[in-house]
């Protein structure tokens, strides 16, 4: 079955490494910073992504297999990504153009025109899939980080190309006025920001975090940028508001959803969460000071740090050898929530340790989900999702065993493999997966890690 965005969670909730393992036990466990932070490994896997993902004849991000968030189509759009992963794609250049101007300018533009094909002008919004007549498949979610990037892209290209700039901010000013507000429930009953707004498919009607937080962000962008301040700005609390009284839990992490009929969260917590909501509070007490929204960041990013929360793999026994749970393409939002915690924090110590953490998990990641073979990176935190190889170094690092639950979207979604077992598909590397690791490592370069003054833990 090919893996989608409304199969996607089923999957993850159902659900070649040979480097020295003292050597990643060092340096993930206490933060090392390499050299250059980040910002090198960003630059080189944003460029391969854009070689290997994006495809000048159809204008559009494709895969070289048909793969997770890709589609069976016509010979031009044949595996081509879902809006989701080309956003990512995106994300990561308007990261890259941020830290250097005018480099990834032209590149935005060319991504920006391909996504045309996703965009309808009767909803005012863009569709999951490309459009053809009668294609309403639209998401609140996907829209208010259309809203997101192009506002941010609007920044970042203020100067090394101003009429783009103008384009980028005005389409997002479109798709949030004329999409975007309208999927928030103003009853209460249950209120927040709608999944996506076909209701002839499954799950639409969901109250999750994803589109509440995200439209929530949106808002606070586009005050940021100059529109509409004013409203976006109240507006925007409000929204995040409804979603910290519907969905803050008591270990204070932000949990998926309300679900109809009867309203009741759905209790699993993303990394991205927490992440969001976490970003998105502090852009508002950025436009406006008030300390109630550094309070909540505050305690968002302090539950967030703690390893012994429901954000780690509870299944390693060990709390200092525990890193995030879920997906790569979910961390990078959780780690922007943090670095943005950690630059208007009163408080060293919590900047610090917002710091210290996402340099850690980036070590892991670097060491652990980047294939040697090629250079990109594989889809899940926990290794006993990817591969053998991987599960076996899980195993010894930990001194655990564990059964393996090998992620169908870390593997070909070709028809000729539907019947094989899991483990023995060939394995697929992804947009979804790389576009967000670029953009995590274009965050992590820009803050420095805070000295480390303990001496290393023997791992013999």
């Amino acid at each position: 079955m090919l893996i989608n965005r409304r199969n996607f969670l089923g999957y993850m909730g159902a659900a070649g490494l040979t480097l020295s393992l003292k050597n990643v036990l060092v340096e993930s466990a206490l933060g090392a910073t390499p050299p250059k932070p980040f910002s090198g490994e960003a630059a080189r896997l944003t460029g391969a992504c854009m070689r290997q993902f994006w495809d000048d004849k159809s204008h559009m991000f494709r895969a070289p297999i048909l793969s997770a968030e890709t589609v069976a189509s016509d010979a031009v759009h044949d595996r081509g990504y879902t809006l989701w992963a080309s956003l990512l794609g995106l994300h990561a250049l308007v990261e890259g153009e941020k830290d250097n101007p005018g480099q990834y300018a032209p590149q935005i533009a060319k991504v920006f025109d391909g996504l045309e094909q996703y965009y309808s002008p009767e909803l005012r919004a863009y569709t999951a899939w490309v459009q053809f007549p009668g294609n309403v498949d639209a998401y609140y979610d996907d829209n208010s980080w259309v809203v997101t990037i192009l506002t941010e892209a609007a920044l970042a290209t203020k100067k090394s190309d101003a009429k783009r700039s103008k384009q980028y901010l005005t389409r997002a000013s479109i798709v949030m006025a004329d999409y975007v507000v309208k999927g928030f429930d103003t009853s209460n009953q249950p209120g927040g920001v709608r999944w996506g707004s076909d209701p002839n498919k499954p799950d639409t009607s969901d109250r999750g975090t994803s589109a509440t937080a995200g439209t929530a962000l949106a808002a606070l962008m586009l005050a940021r940028a100059g529109v509409n301040v004013s409203f976006y700005t109240k507006w925007g609390h409000e929204v995040l508001t409804w979603l910290t009284t519907k969905l803050l839990d008591n270990d204070g992490l932000i949990m998926d959803a309300l679900t109809p009929p009867n309203w009741e969260p759905r209790r699993v917590k993303w990394t991205y969460n927490t992440g969001v909501p976490m970003r998105a509070y502090v852009e508002h007490y950025r436009l406006t000071h008030a300390p109630q929204s550094l309070i909540m960041a505050t305690r968002l990013a302090k539950a967030a740090l703690n390893r012994d929360g429901a954000l780690f793999d509870s299944k390693v026994n060990d709390p200092d050898k525990r890193f995030y749970w879920d997906g790569i393409y979910f961390v990078h939002y959780l780690v922007d929530g943090l670095l943005h915690v950690a630059q208007v924090t009163p408080e060293p110590a919590l900047a610090a340790s917002a710091r210290s953490e996402v340099q850690r998990n980036l070590r892991y990641a670097l060491d652990y989900l980047k294939d040697p073979a090629d250079g990109f990176y594989w889809r899940n935190w926990r290794l006993y999702t990817i591969g053998e190889a991987e599960h076996s170094i899980w195993e010894r690092w930990n001194e655990q065993k564990i059964a393996p639950a090998y992620d169908p979207s870390e593997r070909s979604q070709e028809e000729k493999y539907k019947d094989t077992p899991v483990e023995d598909r060939p394995r697929a590397k992804t947009l979804l997966a790389n576009g967000g690791a670029a953009r995590l490592f274009w965050l992590a370069s820009r803050f420095p890690a805070p000295k480390v003054a303990a001496k290393p833990k023997s791992t013999r």
